[in-house]
């Protein structure tokens, strides 16, 4: 192996096991934010109310930055900066600028029109209409934030600054409990999505600081409507982003159109449906999280191997990776799936949880864990898609699922109740995770066969 295969090789390494650790602290910081809820507030009809808009805020978030304008900013960012660094800060600057001036119109518009459409599902529970509307409001604010986190998240991650946004993850878990805690004797309900924006403002303001440092911009320099008017006469990195953006949006919202849908007919099952639904896919959290740690890591140096053109080197790493997945995750997924009982008692037992509703969480988990494996398999091979800007391999990834989903929901609802709604998740897995290793393999092939060419005919 040559000097310049190694040394990526060996700076990924490096971040993977510095910032496994503290990612995993932070994961264990979320995780503890909803065992306080599930301890402190039970599965009530008001809790699945603020887990449904919750859930609507996620999907907003994803759509708006995490799934999208994150997965589309590391390897355009990473292009930028092969040319140079100006031309990184031009790239920054116009995007950030562009992004900041839209999202908020955006988020309200698509907030309006999914809380018209939950009517439907998932009208008010009971809550004074003051309450209910100030639930609504905080997870709209809530999503906004969080969006420019992401972005920003985005530019240190490209310049491979991991640590910082990891730990300020496990410092947010603690800021949101203590808020709820102080918070909820005085607001009841409404201590939640408050804390949740207190915890995120905290990281937007920390990781903003952070990137005018790493881009040796100051902060009035860094949101600039020049560099907007100026790419007219270039490169236009805004309409580049804003291509990319809409079709990683599309996936986004085929994508995260699920789990609001899942909600949305569990909903119809009854009180406390919703809740159990949603502890379940927070204790899948964990495997996907001793996963999902890395994935900033691993599309950070795999956007930087596709910049250089290296394409037999990214698909090395890339099966390296499924290989590694395969082999340490597949024992942990084995004793997950034989203990979820006993996990499911210590997490979620003394508290407001009853007996009854544990055991049920214990069986929606344990049917979710036999679709898990393919689901991490095709989350690493997503961001291998990401790294070389396939964006349109992952769009029909995910239309398959918005099919097909609500039609196996509703036949095996039918014969299961809420366990056919894990059914179906668990089931779809394994069919989106063959198209897209076999879109992988197949545009690599292509795209090393079009390499070699060029070489010849030099």
């Amino acid at each position: 192996m040559s000097n310049s295969d190694t040394q990526p090789q060996a700076s990924l390494l490096k971040n993977l096991l510095l910032i496994t650790p503290l990612s995993l602290i932070a994961r264990v910081g979320t995780l503890l934010i909803y065992i306080v809820l599930a301890k402190w507030f039970g599965d009530t009809a008001e809790m699945d109310f603020i887990y449904y808009y919750w859930g609507i805020a996620a999907f907003l978030i994803e759509l708006l930055s995490a799934a999208s304008a994150y997965s589309v900013l590391v390897p355009l960012l990473a292009d930028a900066r092969a040319q140079g660094e100006t031309e990184a800060q031009h790239c920054v600057q116009s995007i950030l600028t562009w992004y900041i001036l839209t999202m908020p119109l955006v988020c309200c518009a698509l907030g309006g029109i999914a809380w018209g459409i939950s009517q439907i599902f998932f009208p008010n529970v009971g809550l004074p209409p003051t309450i209910a509307v100030g639930i609504i409001i905080g997870f709209l604010l809530l999503t906004m934030i969080s969006s420019v986190r992401w972005m920003l998240k985005a530019i240190l991650d490209t310049y491979q600054v991991f640590h910082i946004p990891v730990i300020l993850q496990g410092v947010r878990a603690i800021l949101v409990i203590a808020a709820i805690y102080i918070c909820k004797p005085y607001i009841s309900w409404l201590s939640i999505p408050l804390a949740l924006i207190i915890g995120e403002f905290f990281q937007a303001i920390v990781l903003l600081q952070r990137c005018c440092n790493v881009l040796k911009l100051p902060l009035k320099r860094l949101f600039s409507l020049k560099q907007i008017r100026s790419d007219t006469e270039g490169i236009s990195y805004p309409k580049q982003f804003l291509k990319q953006c809409l079709l990683m949006m599309g996936a986004a919202i085929s994508d995260g159109m699920n789990p609001v849908v899942d909600r949305g007919m569990a909903s119809s099952l009854g009180p406390s449906s919703v809740s159990k639904l949603d502890y379940s896919l927070r204790l899948c959290a964990i495997p996907e999280a001793l996963t999902g740690v890395t994935m900033p890591v691993l599309l950070s140096h795999w956007a930087k191997i596709s910049s250089s053109k290296n394409t037999k080197q990214l698909q090395q790493s890339v099966w390296r990776g499924v290989v590694v997945v395969i082999v340490l995750m597949v024992p942990f997924l084995l004793c997950f799936y034989l203990f979820r009982s006993t996990i499911v008692t210590i997490l979620f037992g003394q508290g407001e949880l009853s007996l009854e509703g544990q055991q049920h969480i214990a069986s929606l988990l344990g049917i979710y864990l036999i679709g898990m494996l393919p689901r991490l398999i095709s989350r690493l091979l997503i961001r291998a898609h990401l790294a070389s800007q396939n964006h349109l391999t992952v769009l029909p990834a995910t239309l398959i699922r918005l099919i097909l989903n609500p039609v196996l929901n509703w036949i095996f609802m039918l014969y299961w109740g809420l366990e056919g709604i894990a059914w179906s998740t668990a089931l779809l897995s394994y069919p989106i995770c063959a198209f897209i290793a076999i879109e992988f393999w197949r545009k690599a092939k292509l795209s090393e066969n079009a390499q070699d060419g060029n070489t010849i005919s030099n």
